[in-house]
């Protein structure tokens, strides 16, 4: 495949009488091909969606077949006889057909041989059932350029790694009770099949509050740490306000730490892990059987403090000996590295350039 000139893709099936489907339930390349076809004037706004991607009505000369929606949508709406249908076509025409999933959970599919792309997923099982699992990186605004007029501010190494984190971790008793209980109910329903979707195998914020504490027990790492007992403090809008107080407080946490803690929650993903990496920080990673978007390309151990899940009371070891084998000019240069790892592969643009490259896989 020529990969120096625009994908050619193929809608799996009409979406006519489907114009009315939410803007959220839309892939977002079908979202912003038809945006275009509407307005070309908008391709400036739509970025690579609009540049490195082409509908086209021949299903013979596509790249790949496309379902235009979610797959929640799907499901929701007992729409999964259209998506096997359009599948089906695909396969009897030997193309790749690529579903995107929506939502924290990770997909259980009626139907194999899908590429289906996901915020989050369990590596050990990502070829289930004869598909293959890709993730897709949280969509997130670029930070540095919100937050810091797009100048990258490097930290100068100290003697001790300073670390961050500000979200919910923890709570109340009542609070991880509700939690709790709530998370037993899911996961019995899930094995009945009366709830569809997979729920986390345990409960994500007291997780993350064991990883925090064993950080703030060793007193060979500094931490600054803002928990909260509830999600975003509180704080609830749904467009929501990037300038909003909460959200600038958990901002100049990552801004003014070395590394920021980057643990799952419900989703088996971390948007902070890309926060920080757009914010030109550290991360360190807790991997709990994660798959990371293009892990066949990228050697993100080299980036990174990596802690597997099983390991979490020597993450205070897997720290301290990150920042001790760096010197004061390697650890400013590990930032620019995160940095432009973000640019380059994870930021909404860089994925939509490097799509490509799953079809290679």
């Amino acid at each position: 495949m020529n990969m120096s000139r625009v994908l050619r893709v193929y809608l799996a099936h009409p979406i006519e009488p489907y114009l009315s489907v939410p803007a959220r339930m839309w892939n977002p390349i079908a979202r912003a091909q038809m945006h275009l076809q509407r307005d070309p004037a908008l391709a400036p706004r739509l970025g690579a969606r609009a540049t490195h991607f082409r509908l086209t009505p021949d299903p013979e000369e596509a790249d790949f077949h496309l379902l235009p929606f979610l797959w929640r949508w799907y499901l929701d709406t007992g729409q999964v006889e259209l998506a096997a249908r359009g599948v089906d076509t695909a396969h009897r025409m030997g193309k790749e057909i690529v579903l995107f999933n929506g939502g924290d959970f990770p997909a259980r599919l009626p139907f194999s041989g899908v590429m289906l792309f996901q915020a989050g997923g369990y590596r050990s099982r990502r070829f289930e059932n004869g598909n293959r699992v890709y993730a897709h990186p949280a969509f997130i605004d670029d930070f540095l350029h919100l937050y810091n007029d797009g100048h990258l501010d490097i930290r100068t190494k100290g003697t001790k790694p300073v670390v961050g984190f500000c979200g919910l971790a923890g709570g109340r008793p009542h609070q991880l009770i509700y939690r709790t209980l709530k998370l037993h109910v899911l996961r019995a329903a899930h094995r009945v099949g009366l709830y569809e979707w997979e729920p986390p195998p345990f409960e994500p914020t007291r997780f993350r509050r064991r990883v925090l504490r064993y950080l703030e027990e060793d007193p060979r790492v500094e931490t600054r740490f803002v928990l909260r007992h509830v999600y975003r403090a509180g704080y609830k809008n749904e467009k929501g306000d990037p300038f909003h107080p909460t959200r600038l407080e958990y901002v100049d946490n990552l801004r003014s730490t070395d590394y920021t803690v980057a643990v799952r929650g419900r989703g088996n993903f971390s948007v902070r892990f890309y926060e920080t990496l757009a914010m030109g920080r550290i991360p360190i990673f807790v991997d709990t059987d994660c798959i990371l978007p293009f892990d066949d390309f990228i050697p993100y151990r080299e980036y990174m403090v990596w802690v597997d899940a099983g390991e979490i009371a020597r993450i205070g070891d897997r720290v301290v000996a990150f920042h001790e084998r760096l010197s004061a000019e390697e650890f400013g240069e590990a930032q620019r590295r995160c940095r432009r790892l973000w640019e380059e592969w994870l930021s909404p643009e860089a994925f939509w350039r490097q799509f490509w490259r799953h079809l290679m896989l």
